[in-house]
C-alpha cells in the first residue's frame, strides 16, 4: 500500500530516449515478464524454473499479468537478466561464462534458443543489470563494471567493457538496494520502501582512453515513498509494478501496477502468487492496448465458436438406495475373500472427548471376487438416524476388514461410503449414492503390545509433502498422492506392501479367528487431536471484462478425502460428505476483472486412533482423519479467499483446451455453473501433515457465476471436463 504522504516526481529520461505512449509510433503494448522461481531443492545441483509471463497494458486500467504457460530450467547458481526489448535473456554461470538466449516463444518456439556463449566470469556479481546496449555488473561493495553489448536485438555481439571499477554513492545504493533495475537511460531501484531513479550520461567521447565512450550516474530523484514491496520493475516508460511478499501462502506474491508522473495505482491486484526473482524485458516505450481487444499472447486466438446459450440438458438421476456396497482386494488387485467386513457410523457420537465404541450398522463377508454388500434396515437405531439427520439425510459409513497374510503380517481394509435413501438427498449430495468401488488391504503394523505410535511431530511437520503443499503460492493441478507421510516426503518408489525386507502384496490374507465369533469383538476410538482449517471449497474465473463470483450458501455440499494409517503412513482413501444445514452465506461475488481466486470455508477435523479389541486383547490399531462439520473459528472468518489461479485463464490457457467444450458470451451475458459436481481440488486443507482434496456440489446453493462486460468483443468460457452448463464441465475457466 501507498502511504497517504506518497511523493513523486516526473520520470526523468535522458534526451533523445524514445518517447513514451504519446509517441504514435509506438506499438509496444505487452512486456515480456520473467520470473526466475525458487530453486525447488537446496541441493546446489539443483534446477530453478524460468517463467514466462507478458503484462498487459502495463499503465492502463485494462492491466494484466498473462501467464504464457512457457517455462525453462536453469542452474540453481546462474544469474539471470534481460532488458532492453529484444527477447534477449543472458545467463551468467557459476562457471565463468555469459550465455545469451533469444526468447522465440511468441512464434512458437523455444524460451531458451541458444544464441552465444561469452567468456566473462560474473558469477561473483550482487547485480547485474541491461537496457540492452548497456550492462552494468555490480560488486556488494558497490563496485561497478560497464559493459557494452554491440548487438543489443540479437545477442551475438561483442561485448566489450567499457568502464572498470567505478564507485560512487550511487553505486553504492545499487548494491544495498532491496530491489535495482534498469528502463532506457535510467537506473531504479527500490530500498524500505523508496523508489530512487538516477539517469545515465555519456561521457564525453576519449575520456580516460574508452571507445565507446564510459557512463555516468546522476544525482539520484526519488520516484515514490511508501511503497510497500519487495521487488519492483519498469515494463516501460512512465511504468511501475512491483510484488510484496506475506507470511501467508494464499496472499503472497501480490503484483501491482502503477503509471508514473506523479505515481497514480493502475491495479493494486494485479494478481498473487508470483514468487521469485521478476525481471522485465522492458522496451523503450509503451502505449496503451485496444481497450475492445481481450488480452492474447502470441497470435489473436481463433474467434470462431458458438454462443453459449443454455447446454444443460435433462439427465438420468442416480436411485436413492438402502444398500451400501463395496469391494477388499489384496494389496496386488487380485480379490479378498472370505473377510468379515463391519460397517459402523463414524458421525454418531463424533464429538465425544474420551474413549467410545464404535457403533455397528451391520456386517457382511467379502465373496469369492471381494466384494460385499449390505442393506440398511428401514429402521435405523435413534442414534443412527440422528447422524444421518445431522448430515442432510446422507450417512456416512465406515466398512473395517481386519486380517492376517500367510506369513503372519497383519492387514487392514478400511472405506468410507455414504447411503442415501430418498431421492433429494441423492439429488443434493456430491458425489451420489455408493458406486462399488474397490479398495486395497494395507499392512497394518502394530507390535505385540497393540501400539502403533503416533508419528507427527510439529518440528518435522515442515518437511512433509502437506506443508510444501500449503506453503506454495500456486495451488496444485491435480489430485494428492495416495501415500503420504507425516514427518517427511515420501520416496518415488514408496511400496506401503514392504515388510520387514518383504513384499506381502501378493500374500493370501485370512480372517482373525476371533473375528468368526460373533459379538466377541469391538471397535474402540479416542479421539487424538482436533482443529479448525480453512479448506477450498471452490473458485470462479473471470478474464477480460468480466466479473465472477463464488457462492456457498445456506447449508454445506462438499466431499472430503479422509486418510488412514495403519503401518506408519497415511492412504487417502474415499471420502466423507458433509452436507449439514449451516445457516450462513459466504463467497464472493462481482470481482473482477483479470480475477480468479479459490474460495475456502472454516471446516472442524478430528484425528481418531482406533483399536479393534477382542476378547480384551488388541488385535489391531489404526488412525483416521477425517471432517466434522463446518466451523468457524472464535473470532475468525466466515470464509475466505484461497490462492490465485488465474494461471488457468486467458490466451495461452484457452489455446490448450478442447474446442468441445468452449462456448463465448455476448457483452452482457451470464454463465453459471449449478449443477453437477466441481473438480477435486488437490490440496484443498492440510491437517496434522496430510494433504486432502475436495469437491463441491452445484445446485442453487452453490454455484460459480460469471458476468460478461460491455465491451464488443466475444468473452470466452471453457469447461476443465465438458462443456459449461453441464454436469460434467466441473469447474470453467475465462479468456
Amino acid at each position: 500500500m501507498l502511504t497517504a504522504g506518497l511523493t513523486a516526481a516526473p520520470q526523468a529520461l535522458t534526451s533523445g530516449q524514445s518517447a513514451s505512449a504519446a509517441d504514435a509510433t509506438c506499438t509496444t503494448f505487452s512486456v515480456p515478464t520473467y520470473v526466475l522461481e525458487p530453486a525447488a531443492t537446496s541441493n546446489i545441483a539443483g534446477k530453478r524454473v524460468l517463467h514466462k509471463y507478458m503484462e498487459w497494458g502495463p499503465k492502463s486500467a485494462d492491466t494484466d499479468l498473462l501467464d504464457t504457460q512457457y517455462t525453462a530450467n536453469l542452474p540453481a547458481t546462474s544469474k539471470v537478466f534481460t532488458g532492453g526489448g529484444n527477447g534477449i535473456i543472458y545467463e551468467a554461470t557459476s562457471g565463468g561464462q555469459v550465455k545469451t538466449y533469444k526468447d522465440n516463444t511468441a512464434t512458437g518456439g523455444s524460451l531458451l534458443t541458444a544464441v552465444k556463449t561469452y567468456s566473462l566470469n560474473w558469477s561473483s556479481a550482487k547485480r547485474i543489470l541491461t537496457n540492452g546496449t548497456r550492462i552494468l555488473v555490480i560488486d556488494s561493495d558497490g563496485t561497478m563494471d560497464v559493459y557494452n553489448q554491440s548487438a543489443p536485438a540479437t545477442g551475438d555481439g561483442t561485448i566489450t567493457k567499457i568502464m572498470d571499477g567505478a564507485k560512487t554513492t550511487v553505486t553504492g545504493s545499487l548494491a544495498a538496494a532491496d530491489d535495482v533495475w534498469m528502463i532506457n537511460s535510467a537506473v531504479q531501484w527500490l530500498t524500505d520502501g523508496k523508489v530512487q531513479q538516477s539517469t545515465i550520461s555519456n561521457l564525453p567521447p576519449g575520456i580516460g582512453n574508452i571507445t565507446p565512450p564510459g557512463i555516468r550516474l546522476e544525482t539520484p530523484t526519488t520516484v515514490a515513498t511508501g511503497v510497500d514491496a519487495a521487488q519492483g520493475w519498469a515494463p516501460g516508460p512512465n511504468a511501475l509494478s512491483t510484488q510484496s511478499v506475506s507470511s501467508d501462502p494464499d496472499t503472497t506474491g501480490q503484483v501491482r501496477a502503477y503509471t508514473t508522473g506523479p505515481l497514480t495505482s493502475v491495479d493494486d491486484d494485479v494478481r498473487s502468487g508470483i514468487v521469485g526473482d521478476i525481471m522485465a524485458d522492458a522496451g523503450p516505450c509503451l502505449t496503451d492496448p485496444d481497450p475492445e481487444v481481450a488480452p492474447y499472447f502470441g497470435d489473436l486466438p481463433d474467434d470462431s465458436g458458438d454462443v453459449l446459450t443454455d447446454p444443460q440438458t435433462p439427465e438420468t438421476p442416480a436411485s436413492p438406495s438402502r444398500t451400501v456396497s463395496g469391494k477388499f482386494t489384496l494389496g496386488n488387485g487380485e480379490p479378498a475373500q472370505g473377510l468379515p467386513v463391519t460397517i459402523t457410523a463414524p458421525d454418531v457420537d463424533i464429538d465425544a472427548t474420551g474413549e467410545t465404541k464404535e457403533t455397528v450398522v451391520g456386517t457382511a463377508t467379502t465373496a469369492a471376487d471381494g466384494s460385499w454388500s449390505y442393506t440398511l434396515p428401514q429402521t435405523l437405531s435413534s442414534d443412527v438416524q440422528k447422524a444421518k439427520d445431522g448430515n442432510g439425510g446422507i450417512l456416512n459409513l465406515s466398512a473395517i476388514a481386519v486380517g492376517t497374510t500367510s506369513s503372519g503380517v497383519k492387514m487392514l481394509g478400511f472405506d468410507r461410503l455414504t447411503a442415501m435413501t430418498d431421492q433429494a438427498t441423492v439429488d443434493a449430495s456430491v458425489d451420489g449414492p455408493d458406486d462399488d468401488h474397490s479398495v486395497k488391504l494395507i499392512p497394518n503394523t502394530v507390535d505385540n503390545s497393540g501400539s502403533l505410535p503416533d508419528s507427527f511431530a510439529a518440528a518435522t511437520e515442515s518437511q512433509t509433502y502437506a506443508a510444501k503443499v500449503e506453503d506454495n503460492p500456486a495451488a496444485i493441478d491435480g489430485e494428492d498422492p495416495q501415500w503420504q507421510s507425516d514427518n517427511s516426503l515420501l520416496p518415488a518408489g514408496y511400496n506401503p506392501y514392504l515388510v520387514s525386507g518383504k513384499d506381502v502384496s501378493a500374500e493370501p490374507v485370512s480372517p482373525l479367528v476371533e473375528a468368526k465369533a460373533s459379538g466377541s469383538c469391538d471397535t474402540i476410538r479416542v479421539p487424538v487431536s482436533s482443529k479448525i482449517k480453512y479448506t477450498v471449497v471452490g473458485e470462479a474465473h473471470a478474464g477480460w471484462d468480466a466479473k465472477a463470483s463464488f457462492e456457498y450458501e445456506s447449508s454445506m455440499s462438499s466431499s472430503i478425502d479422509t486418510a488412514v494409517k495403519s503401518n506408519g503412513n497415511w492412504n487417502l482413501g474415499g471420502s466423507k460428505e458433509l452436507s449439514q444445514n449451516v445457516s450462513i452465506s459466504v463467497g464472493y461475488a462481482n470481482r473482477g476483472p483479470h480475477y480468479a481466486k479459490q474460495y475456502k470455508v472454516p471446516i472442524e477435523y478430528v484425528k481418531i486412533k482406533s483399536q479393534y479389541i477382542c476378547f480384551g486383547g488388541v488385535r489391531s490399531t489404526w488412525y483416521t482423519i477425517e471432517p466434522k462439520r463446518y466451523k468457524a473459528p472464535t473470532g475468525g472468518a466466515l470464509g475466505k479467499v484461497g490462492k490465485d489461479v488465474s494461471s488457468k485463464d486467458g490466451s495461452a490457457a484457452f489455446k490448450r483446451s478442447k474446442k468441445a467444450y468452449r462456448n463465448y458470451l455476448n457483452p452482457g451475458d451470464v454463465a453459471q455453473q449449478s449443477r453437477g459436481k466441481s473438480v477435486k481440488f488437490g490440496g484443498a486443507v492440510s491437517f496434522y501433515g496430510v494433504s486432502m482434496g475436495a469437491k463441491t456440489g452445484y445446485d442453487s446453493n452453490h454455484k460459480q457465476r460469471l458476468v460478461a462486460g460491455t465491451k464488443s468483443g466475444k468473452h470466452w468460457v471453457w469447461g476443465r471436463n465438458g462443456q459449461v452448463g453441464t454436469s460434467g464441465a466441473g469447474v470453467f475457466y475465462s479468456k
